[in-house]
């Protein structure tokens, strides 16, 4: 299709009216597929189309196709790895690479000091989609008892913020994670019992330097289902 037409890749007609679609070739979940040359390629291909079209490089305007609201694809999938993608991206755009990324586990033998939970939270390794041994799970309840994740900000400005959980039809729908930007927090809810044993991204945010409690996961929540807390993950964008 030419760049000016309109493809039926979406699957949403105001994404299809408003985007141009890329399709790679491979198995969401065979990894084998995503090469070094198909990464590199792409990235050339999109690099060229952001600065053509003046498209931002970040996570708010490259997305997958599992990313389009009422979408029922699940591609690229858990393997693609999109720090490594917007990285190239940035690259061959004649930008920066980014350089900051830090990922914060519950399990405190990874991250030692930068995650706390009450009593409130139990322990669980149920569900083999977890991010490293282990999980904090809660009842939904109507309190201030949050999982807490502390991070290194090295400088004020933009960062995309990614959660990993473990996913199961018995967890929540409405899952409240709270991000703390310059402007104050910011919260989005997202459903767990769906997207689980990947990263799952969030959105860009402007925060501010320092080493500080920047995300907390809210037992507070209209859902039913139990609210998980696992791994989190900050990039410089």
């Amino acid at each position: 299709m030419r760049e000016k037409d309109i493809a039926w890749h979406a699957g949403n007609w105001e994404y299809n009216q408003t985007s141009i679609g890329i399709e790679h070739e491979g198995f969401v979940d065979d990894p084998k597929w995503f090469t070094e040359a198909m990464y590199q390629s792409s990235a050339k291909l999109v690099a060229y189309l952001c600065k053509k079209y003046n498209i931002p490089i970040d996570r708010n305007h490259i997305i997958g196709h599992s990313e389009v609201p009422g979408a029922t694809h699940t591609d690229p999938g858990p393997y693609w790895d999109w720090d490594k993608y917007l990285s190239y991206v940035r690259q061959y755009a004649g930008g920066s690479s980014g350089g900051y990324r830090q990922i914060v586990d519950n399990a405190d033998i990874i991250t030692s000091g930068r995650f706390s939970a009450s009593s409130g939270w139990g322990w669980s390794r149920y569900s083999d989609s977890r991010y490293y041994w282990n999980y904090r799970f809660a009842k939904p309840k109507a309190t201030s008892d949050t999982a807490k994740y502390r991070f290194d900000i090295p400088a004020t400005g933009d960062y995309a913020v990614y959660a990993w959980w473990p996913s199961n039809p018995g967890y929540n729908k409405a899952t409240p994670i709270g991000i703390k930007t310059t402007a104050g927090w910011r919260w989005v809810w997202v459903d767990q019992t769906r997207n689980g044993g990947r990263w799952v991204y969030l959105g860009t945010f402007n925060l501010s330097r320092g080493d500080e409690w920047k995300i907390q996961v809210s037992r507070w929540t209209s859902g039913s289902g139990y609210v998980i807390a696992d791994a989190m993950k900050v990039v410089r964008r």
